[in-house]
């Protein structure tokens, strides 16, 4: 919440981050459990839960940040009195840049070159286009590079950096000129879903040209609608639409917003699951602002270990994946693979462990010093840094 010394802090948000981060590297272990030829629960059908917690997550992120960015640029239009185009760019910079072109290098000249980390599928397509996938990541391009050629090892999850780099391109500019940002955002949103549908109708009924195959992956990777959701919930928030607050903060409506995860996840109809994300991302916004905002939210989430484990999810969700390949060749050296129990508890345990250790030097040793330069540029303190100049 905003306080008058221009401090907003939101609790419990620090532990959606990890529980979202925590699915994608669910997902990513059943997936590279099958890259690596270990039984596996990557199945759609028989296994959805797995198979569709990684989305799930990304849709999480991209509603917690165009709802905490939005918010946060409203705070400083109304304090003061305009919004910095230039600081808001020098703080994602600061934050989003070191990891990423951290993971870009490793992925493209160091990983290729340590044989425990090798994937035979992924790795036999990294030479091809080298230099213009390297290009695509270098000018933070990644789900460009995703959408017209196969992932790059260990750097695949990086195509959601690149769809947020590209909304903070945009949206500090329309929170900014604009006088009624909720209104907007509405007519903005509807208009990125009609732009969609449209360009992804012309795609599926034109096949057979991989320009317009990649155009169609790039466009459905690009779920701003999703951000633009998350923007809306901030305008409510801000603008104190207490009707709307109420309507949100209503025990029914948290309830069926947590009941619509499972269903949607198990019995998502064929009909809707090109424009689910858009359900996911109403009732995670219904989540997001409860555990915030409200009191008698159904779940608090507000404590020391998650705080810190939210700090360090941003590491968790881009240094993951060659941690996932190192312990699912290390384990089986030494557990019995037909030990279904003890081998997945194995797989699970190692991975988290050794990720959480390994973004905990990164986060220290590595980030800190660019979250310092961050604060530099910041008129609003938020999250972390507003509770701490708090206590």
């Amino acid at each position: 919440m905003e306080n008058s010394a221009g401090k907003i802090y939101f609790p419990g948000l620090n532990g959606l981050r990890f529980l979202a981060a925590s699915a994608v590297i669910i997902t990513h272990i059943e997936l590279l459990k099958q890259q690596v030829g270990l039984p596996s629960l990557w199945d759609e059908k028989k296994h959805p839960f797995f198979y569709n917690a990684g989305g799930l997550g990304v849709y999480f992120f991209f509603v917690l940040s165009g709802f905490l960015i939005t918010y946060l640029l409203m705070a400083e239009k109304r304090k003061e009195g305009k919004i910095s185009v230039r600081n808001f760019y020098l703080r994602r910079v600061f934050r989003i840049w070191p990891v990423y072109y951290l993971l870009v290098i490793l992925a493209f000249f160091v990983f290729p070159h340590i044989h425990i980390l090798r994937l035979d599928y992924f790795d036999k397509f990294l030479p091809e286009h080298f230099g213009v996938k390297l290009l695509l990541y270098l000018l933070i391009l990644p789900n460009l590079a995703l959408a017209m050629f196969h992932s790059v090892p260990h750097a695949g999850q990086a195509w959601s950096i690149g769809v947020e780099e590209q909304f903070y391109i945009v949206w500090p500019w329309i929170v900014r000129k604009t006088k009624n940002v909720l209104r907007t955002i509405i007519y903005l949103g509807i208009g990125i879903v009609i732009f969609k549908t449209g360009v992804l109708f012309i795609c599926t009924y034109f096949p057979g040209h991989a320009w317009l195959e990649a155009t169609k992956a790039f466009i459905a990777m690009t779920k701003i609608e999703c951000m633009a959701i998350g923007g809306l919930g901030a305008c409510i928030a801000f603008g104190d639409y207490k009707k709307i607050m109420e309507i949100i903060f209503n025990p029914i409506v948290q309830l069926i917003s947590y009941a619509m995860l499972p269903i949607l996840i198990f019995f998502t109809p064929p009909a809707i699951q090109d424009g689910e994300h858009l359900i996911y991302s109403l009732c995670f916004l219904v989540i997001i602002m409860n555990v915030a905002m409200n009191s008698k939210s159904f779940i608090k989430l507000e404590n020391k270990s998650l705080n810190f484990l939210g700090n360090i999810s941003y590491g968790m969700y881009m240094f993951h994946m060659f941690i996932v390949v190192l312990v699912l060749r290390i384990v089986p050296e030494f557990i019995n693979v037909n030990n279904i129990v003890l081998v997945n508890f194995a797989y699970y345990g190692f991975t988290f462990a050794l990720t959480i250790g390994f973004c905990t030097l990164s986060y220290y040793l590595y980030e800190k010093p660019f979250i310092r330069l961050k604060k530099k540029f910041s008129s609003i303190l938020s999250g972390s840094d507003a509770i701490k100049k708090s206590s």
